[in-house]
């Protein structure tokens, strides 16, 4: 017999996990395993992150086999610092987090400038949203907008390392292991930790593939955000030239050549058509006239920038480290897909994994497979609507017993205007669940919420196999096998 405990537990709007892994129903010899521990506020359960780190400590008796942190958010790894001295008291065994954290791995540097860049580029349009006028007030709740989407990553500013924050945090679980045993996980491996006997730990994502980590959802996908087409770069120039102090001309001279040439593309006109603020000798000077305003266009650039945060937060999030534990051979699944989007989860259908099998041999599958035998699945970014695949994800979950799990506080995502969870998504979960959703705020959903699909002997009745538990500080989902 083998005991699983997952424990969600109720931070407010942010994931942190312990997984227990152990033969007895009291867990008192259980291996460990800890995914991801971040919060951006609990106003619903009012749980602290000191509180959830207090309880981890003492429910490992200060001992990890494994810590794990899937990617560079705030909700996801904000706990790794404010509340260090407990995760400092703890032994750490293992540290597992994705390729995409290897300072020797060429991609992974390649797409770190590049949300360096995006995350620049988002901050310099907010401040220039800020400068700029606009008698609607539309400027100002665009660039409230753009700094609730960047809070991901935490108290950022012009001019600092762009999310010092989540990348210290990012470190210290990269590096928490005792000595060298800490590990940049790749995607179509898979592990069977000695440590962690009778179960499989596939790696599905995030892939290493530069268009599939940008894959953020089709044009016109009604249940994913559209791509921007904007460029990073002309939203920097644009940044640059609202706040200028000298002229156009000045700015240009201190761009080096391949600078230049991308800023001449980022312009909309041909330089005998162009005029500049500041500049002396404007060839149009009644198109500054006061009297003229509603005709001008050199403040439209910023509504288009919105879509840079969004680019930011949802590349960041495909390029979370989504996890597959099978316990037993060919037994059901919990499914921790972190935040990935779209990409990272088609991406997973492109490997096949050959295990050993222990009757001899290897036995093949693919990720058809895992998704069918999924018993627990953690829900992507909190129930957003562009975390979770519908054809290659969710509807592959056909397991009888498919439980889901939601760490969200609703309360704080109204308050930053973020619509979670996403309905369609919900009420999906809820039908095929037959209302086994469990979310970190209100615990099991009201009978109200029962679609008419699923009768009332069958609503959030749970398998033979399956125990929950909803506790203050958190929920337990016990599997036994």
């Amino acid at each position: 017999m083998r005991n699983v405990r997952v424990r969600m537990y109720r931070q407010g709007l942010g994931d942190c996990f312990l997984l227990s892994f152990g033969r007895d129903s009291a867990f008192e010899d259980a291996s460990h395993v800890l995914i991801d521990c971040g919060t951006l506020g609990a106003t619903t359960t009012g749980v602290t992150i000191q509180e959830v780190a207090s309880d981890i400590v003492q429910t490992t008796k200060k001992k990890l086999a494994l810590l794990i942190a899937t990617h560079e958010h705030l909700d996801h790894v904000s706990g790794f610092n404010s509340a260090r001295p407990s995760f400092d008291a703890l032994q750490v065994d293992h540290s597992w987090v994705a390729w995409t954290e290897n300072p020797d791995d060429e991609l992974a540097n390649k797409l770190a400038k590049y949300k360096g860049d995006l995350g620049t580029a988002a901050l310099a349009t907010e401040a220039a949203l800020r400068r700029t006028a606009i008698s609607d007030g539309a400027a100002a709740e665009m660039a409230d907008g753009i700094r609730e989407v960047l809070s991901f990553v935490g108290d950022i500013k012009l001019g600092a390392t762009f999310a010092k924050g989540v990348d210290e945090a990012m470190k210290y679980v990269a590096y928490r292991a005792s000595g060298t045993n800490h590990e940049y996980l790749n995607p179509g491996t898979f592990l069977q930790p000695a440590w962690l006997p009778g179960v499989t730990v596939y790696v599905l994502g995030p892939p290493r593939d530069e268009k599939k980590i940008k894959n953020l959802g089709e044009h016109g996908n009604p249940e994913l955000y559209e791509l921007s087409g904007s460029s990073v770069f002309g939203f920097r120039v644009a940044a640059d030239l609202s706040g200028l102090s000298g002229t156009v001309n000045e700015y240009v001279e201190k761009l080096d050549a391949n600078d230049r040439e991308q800023f001449d593309r980022s312009l909309p006109f041909e330089q005998r058509y162009r005029t500049y603020l500041g500049d002396p000798g404007t060839k149009a000077q009644s198109y500054f006239d006061k009297d003229s305003a509603w005709r001008r266009i050199d403040s439209d650039w910023l509504f288009g920038s919105p879509d840079l945060a969004l680019q930011l937060d949802n590349l960041t999030n495909n390029t979370s480290l989504a996890l597959a534990f099978e316990i037993g051979e060919a037994g059901p699944v919990i499914l921790m897909a972190a935040d990935a989007q779209l990409g990272n989860w088609l991406s997973w259908h492109d490997y096949t994994w050959e295990v050993p099998s222990a009757t001899g041999g290897k036995r093949k599958l693919v990720a058809k497979d895992l998704l069918s035998r999924t018993m627990v699945y953690k829900v992507g970014h909190h129930s957003s609507h562009n975390a979770t695949a519908v054809q290659h994800g969710l509807e592959m979950m056909t397991n009888n017993s498919l439980t889901a799990l939601i760490p969200l506080d609703k309360k704080v995502a109204i308050k930053k205007k973020w619509p979670m969870p996403a309905q369609k998504l919900y009420d999906r979960l809820i039908e095929k669940t037959k209302g086994r959703v469990l979310r970190s705020d209100i615990g099991w959903p009201p009978d109200s919420d029962r679609p008419s699909s699923v009768s009332s002997t069958e609503w959030k009745k749970l398998p033979a196999q399956v125990q929950i538990n909803v506790e203050q500080k958190y929920v337990d989902l016990v599997i036994s096998v």
